[in-house]
């Protein structure tokens, strides 16, 4: 029964994350000092937005008794507990972040609300391989049956803890355990990797810029990861499959690694001054950084994409949205793991699972987003992902070097 019951939950959010379904309320920052459930922040935030708007309160109370992912993710039986819980997800930062650290928590605890089983979240002190392990055995003295978590510092404190603790699971999204120098380690049984084909994400955001009419372009992103690397170069294929064609001319790319994940007034800067030069379009992609670009573009009043989520309604200067279904390739995880009696399957264990747009798991918001094409249907945008569905266009996700293009790419030494 449980299997089926997830299957239901699991489709309701699929379409959620492809419509871009999440309310710029939700994503509240958590202090590292005072842990506290999401659901409460969001409540009281609705209540005081809602309090000055009557019409606005009746919808939203409407939405909840109408949307079942709402009702999951306002975690309604109270399975969230401030430590101690079955599910732990460590992460760095803040969770509700809006972007990734945002979908990687809604999957564990939409699958956990549905299943009944207690869930926390556990904040590293700083971006470090030491202060992740120090958060992951935390979670496992507070007896946690599997671990989450995503980024480099996951990835080296996996690395280290994974053969130390063989009765813990462990599940890493975009990431593989690595040793303290970065290379890879073998994969133990009770670790699971998931990663996705970002490089399909970026290919449409590229390609329908460019259909759309925009010829300078521009690409922000934060450290020089896998994942990071596969949306720029898929942004760049797309960019020069759409100027092929359409027979484009004069289309130029601006292309820089910040080395941060963070807002920061250099970001700022370079944004600013791209858009100032003609720039008509950045893509932002890591982290934070978005925020950065965003005050360049309502400033200049130029254009940028979103990543990993639908960051549509953070402002009107979002063009369109490079996003992966993170949160759903968490939950069939978790659901993986449970059904098979809380030990990862023999095709999961010490594996990696890649989802991509076969999967449904990338590509750019369709529904219920704020569609701001002015020359691209979505219809245009079916007849890419469709060719893209079916091998007609081949998407390289090599990240050795940058992909050969028919137009100029401007690449800037990877900031300090």
């Amino acid at each position: 029964m449980k299997k089926k019951i997830l299957f239901i939950i699991t489709g309701l959010f699929m379409i959620g994350m492809m419509s871009g379904c999440s309310d710029s309320k939700q994503q509240e920052s958590v202090s590292k000092d005072e842990q506290k459930p999401i659901e409460e922040e969001i409540e009281v935030t609705e209540d005081v937005e809602n309090a000055e708007n009557p019409e606005k309160e009746a919808e939203s109370t409407e939405e909840q008794k109408t949307n079942p992912l709402v009702e999951l993710l306002q975690d309604p039986y109270g399975n969230y507990q401030s430590e101690g819980g079955e599910i732990a997800f460590v992460v760095g930062g803040t969770v509700m972040d809006g972007s990734f650290n945002g979908a990687i928590y809604d999957g564990v605890r939409i699958y956990a609300s549905s299943a009944g089983i207690s869930f926390s979240y556990y904040l590293a002190e700083e971006d470090s391989p030491a202060a992740y392990r120090e958060s992951i055995e935390n979670a496992i003295e507070s007896q946690a049956k599997i671990v989450v978590g995503a980024g480099m510092s996951m990835e080296k404190a996996v690395g280290e803890l994974q053969n130390n603790y063989p009765d813990i699971a462990f599940l890493l999204v975009d990431g593989v355990p690595i040793d303290e120098e970065g290379n890879d380690v073998e994969i133990a049984d009770n670790v699971h990797c998931v990663s996705f084909r970002e490089e399909e994400s970026g290919y449409l955001a590229g390609y329908m810029t460019v259909l759309e009419g925009y010829h300078k372009l521009g690409f922000i992103g934060g450290k020089e990861t896998p994942p990071v690397m596969r949306y720029g170069y898929g942004y760049l294929q797309g960019i020069d499959d759409a100027v092929q064609d359409t027979g484009a001319e004069d289309v130029t790319v601006e292309y820089w690694y910040s080395n941060s994940y963070e807002p920061d007034d250099a970001i700022t800067e370079v944004a600013m001054g791209w858009y100032a030069e003609g720039t008509e379009v950045i893509f932002a992609c890591g982290g934070h950084l978005y925020e950065s670009v965003c005050m360049a573009a309502e400033q200049k009043e130029g254009w940028m994409i979103g990543v990993d989520v639908d960051q549509s309604r953070l402002s009107d200067r979002f063009l369109t949205s490079a996003i992966k279904n993170t949160s759903n390739a968490v939950i069939i995880s978790l659901d993986d793991f449970y059904a098979a009696g809380m030990h990862w399957p023999k095709d999961m264990a010490g594996q990696e699972s890649i989802y991509g747009i076969e999967d449904n798991c990338t590509g750019i918001p369709l529904y219920n987003t704020e569609w701001r094409f002015q020359n691209v249907t979505m219809d245009d945008l079916y007849k890419v992902y469709k060719r893209i569905k079916a091998g007609e266009i081949e998407i390289s996700d090599d990240i050795s070097k940058l992909p050969q293009v028919s137009y100029t790419v401007n690449v800037y030494e990877s900031g300090e």
